[in-house]
């Protein structure tokens, strides 16, 4: 997309970046979300709504375009009018005269299992949820008047798959999560509904973490600079070799039987009156880690940093966020567990997630929020702080469950379908999120939990990994 502009044209709105959103971890990531839909839908009623989505007042942000200042700070530029020439929303639909079974690609999409499995590789599906030439890069909306809200649609005869693409500076997973209920009123024909998302002509977050009323708790195992460059340095040769991707499905009778083994296990082990609260996430996230650090030594002392994503809206109500707001930008912070590879190899699943549900109790506070986001404005170029020390191994969550992504509805834009029909529930049976631009070794993000219960999660790993993994699985059943 050309930048060129007619002398005619009125200027551009120049809107600066909120605060954390401008943070070299957001501005390394381009994000595709794939919705898999077993029904026909109409293409043009779903871009049509979506676009008169991007065109309503205080949605301005979905059709700016992204710019780097002087100062080298990112600003958004909104037209003062959008045209086919200029759209609110890149878009792009690709018709196959073929069930999804019949493409060599569609063919391989995953489905749930009964048993915790790897059931496929989202590398292997780039041509079906990005366009030719969609954007791979930061470069690529700054250097182009390309608006920052993508829709890419695939139609088959029996299956449609709906994917959304944008940089990772305009929003998070839960920033998805508002867009996608918003669309789906415009869908439904109910506009009236539609709220302007909160923040959208200021920043909520100007002051966050600026007079922190309290320490960190995990100032003293943070690294400074000469650790930082040592633990960098430490992960040059993960982040050079070939990274691999897989998805798994972990069935919802697993997931529960997991839970309450672990609660009955600390119930015993604290003989505690009462069975002690673990969430379904808490012990998901401490099976995985161990199979995740399996091809480490699993007698090693090393610290094993768990770096949990965590959505902080939530704990900034109301005198930041008005109960019932929505937020169209970065909302994230990130609680830290600290542990021994040989703890997690040789102690059962609830000493891990034990540990996990401590650090929220914990670090998740309204005061331990804003003291991390004011170690985050103290850091060198906004990068989150790390504890833990210069030989860790790193694993980062970032859990999507909340967002409930499995509960969008697209009934309203059935084609293949009566009106019976088209009153029941049509969602996505499968979802995966792609991100292009740094790959980030043994990160996995929990896509979520599907409508029969299922929890799916993904992430990249060095070569070779996941073959062990599966291994491991194979003697889970």
């Amino acid at each position: 997309m050309s930048r060129t502009k007619t002398a005619q044209t009125p200027p551009d709105r120049i809107v600066p970046l909120h605060f954390f959103d401008d943070g070299p971890l957001w501005r390394a990531f381009i994000l595709y979300s794939m919705f898999v839909f077993d029904g026909v839908l109409d293409a043009e009623k779903l871009r049509s709504s979506l676009e008169q989505l991007t065109r309503r007042e205080g949605w301005w942000k979905l059709g700016a375009r992204l710019r780097q200042s002087r100062s080298e700070t990112l600003e958004y530029h909104i037209p003062s009018s959008f045209s086919a020439e200029r759209p609110s929303l890149a878009y792009s639909h690709i018709k196959h005269d073929m069930p999804a079974a019949e493409h060599p690609q569609a063919a391989r999409i995953p489905r749930a299992s009964k048993i915790p499995s790897v059931v496929g590789n989202p590398d292997d599906l780039p041509g079906l949820m990005r366009p030719e030439g969609g954007p791979l890069k930061l470069g690529d909306y700054i250097n182009t008047d390309r608006p920052q809200l993508g829709l890419h649609i695939v139609s088959f005869t029996d299956t449609t798959l709906v994917t959304i693409h944008w940089p990772h500076t305009m929003c998070d997973a839960m920033g998805k999560k508002t867009i996608l209920d918003a669309w789906t009123l415009v869908l439904e024909g109910r506009e009236d509904e539609v709220q302007a998302p909160h923040g959208m002509e200021f920043d909520p977050f100007s002051k966050l973490g600026v007079n922190p009323p309290e320490p960190h708790k995990l100032v003293p195992q943070q690294l400074g600079m000469f650790g930082l460059l040592g633990f960098g340095v430490g992960l040059v040769p993960t982040v050079l070799r070939q990274q691999e991707t897989r998805m798994v499905c972990v069935p919802r009778s697993f997931v529960e039987r997991l839970r309450k083994d672990a609660i009955a296990q600390l119930a015993v082990a604290d003989n505690a009156s009462e069975p002690p609260f673990l969430s379904e996430n808490d012990v998901l996230f401490a099976w995985w880690t161990k199979l995740a650090i399996a091809h480490l030594p699993q007698n090693s002392t090393r610290t094993v940093n768990l770096n949990n994503a965590f959505d902080m809206r939530k704990r900034l109500k109301p005198d930041i966020f008005p109960e019932g707001a929505t937020y169209l930008s970065n909302g994230v912070s990130f609680i830290n567990v600290l542990l021994k590879v040989k703890d997690i190899a040789d102690k059962p699943v609830s000493y891990t997630a034990s540990a996990i549900r401590k650090s929220i109790n914990e670090l998740g506070t309204r005061e331990q929020v804003e003291a991390f986001q004011g170690l985050v404005r103290q850091g060198p170029g906004k990068l989150p702080p790390f504890f833990g020390d210069r030989n860790m191994h790193l694993l980062t969550y970032s859990n999507w469950t909340k967002a409930d992504l499995f509960s969008l509805d697209f009934s309203a834009a059935r084609r293949d379908a009566g009106d019976a029909l088209r009153r029941t529930a049509c969602k996505p049976r499968y979802i995966q999120n792609n991100h292009f631009g740094q790959t980030m070794p043994n990160a996995f993000p929990i896509i979520g939990k599907d409508n029969d219960g299922n929890y799916w999660l993904s992430g990249y790993m060095n070569k070779g990994h996941w073959a062990r993994i599966e291994e491991l699985l194979a003697k889970e059943t």
